[in-house]
């Protein structure tokens, strides 16, 4: 017996799922699962663990990067767009815990031509933590063709 085709569309997280920060099929990744609201603001709970120290009690700058840079690309998923970071500048303004959890939110600020100026926070505890700004070039769509 035949197996019917699935009618169902690809999505830009489907070519996303070997990613570190948010792709299901990465065993070692974050696994961050993002929502997006009605405006665009892409957001994420983590919880960091002992695995993700740098000094005692503090989650490495690295994987709060991380962080920051999917929380964007996601808010740039809900407007259909895949994008690459060209550029990303980030000010750490308090110590992120282990053990805590992590709210992670980014949104898109505005576009001008194909780059696409991108913000982000980390709040841990109700308290602003980290918030970071990004310049993305678009790039094709890696669901064309398929």
């Amino acid at each position: 017996m035949d197996t019917p085709a699935t009618t169902e569309t690809p999505t830009l997280q489907d070519a996303h799922r070997a990613c570190f920060a948010c792709g299901a099929s990465n065993r070692g990744g974050l696994h961050l699962c993002f929502e997006c609201d009605a405006s665009g603001v892409a957001a994420a709970e983590w919880q960091p663990t002992a695995a993700f120290l740098s000094y005692a009690d503090r989650v490495h700058g690295g994987v709060i990067a991380t962080l920051l840079d999917s929380s964007m690309v996601h808010a740039l998923f809900a407007q259909g767009v895949t994008g690459v970071t060209a550029e990303l500048t980030i000010r750490y303004l308090q110590r992120v815990h282990v053990g805590e959890p992590i709210h992670v939110t980014g949104w898109v600020e505005f576009k001008r031509h194909a780059i696409y100026l991108c913000r982000a926070e980390v709040h841990q505890g109700g308290v602003l933590a980290v918030r970071a700004s990004a310049k993305f070039v678009a790039m094709p769509d890696p669901l064309a063709g398929r």
